[in-house]
């Protein structure tokens, strides 16, 4: 598993790696980089238990703002998609989600030009992203206290 540079607002670039399971059989998914997990400790202060409660919170609140998302852009709501985006981005930087970050960063852009004539694509990409985010989460040493 090869780590992922993740600079953060703090000094310098932390290298750190969560990959996420296995999706089963003849899948390579084990080997893609996720988040920036002791990045994200750092940033909390080193507070291993904040992080775990930040995570379950996102875990519940994720899903509930994907929906709202893939809901504005069905309806081609730009402004919808840029509020959407830009809660999920906020999130998503914190933990150190590269991938899903920038699919989210996009989003957001697209909303604010009010040209989501990509967003259907950038939208499915971020779906898998935080489906992988997630099992990656739940499957982390320390998800389960």
């Amino acid at each position: 598993m090869k780590p992922a540079s993740v600079t953060g607002s703090g000094s310098g670039t932390t290298q750190a790696a969560v990959p996420i399971p296995p999706r089963g059989p003849g899948g390579n998914a084990a080997e893609k980089v996720l988040w920036g997990k002791d990045e994200a400790v750092e940033r909390l202060g080193g507070d291993e238990e904040l992080f775990w409660e930040l995570c379950e919170i996102f875990l519940q609140e994720s899903p509930k703002l994907l929906h709202k998302l893939g809901k504005a852009i069905a309806e081609s709501d730009a402004d919808a998609v840029m509020r959407a985006a830009h809660s999920l981005k906020g999130e998503l930087g914190y933990l150190g989600a590269v991938e899903a970050l920038q699919a989210s960063r996009a989003l957001e852009h697209m909303g604010h030009e009010k040209n989501l004539s990509e967003a259907a694509g950038v939208f499915a990409s971020l779906e898998q992203h935080l489906a992988d985010l997630c099992r990656a989460m739940k499957a982390s040493p320390g998800a389960t206290r």
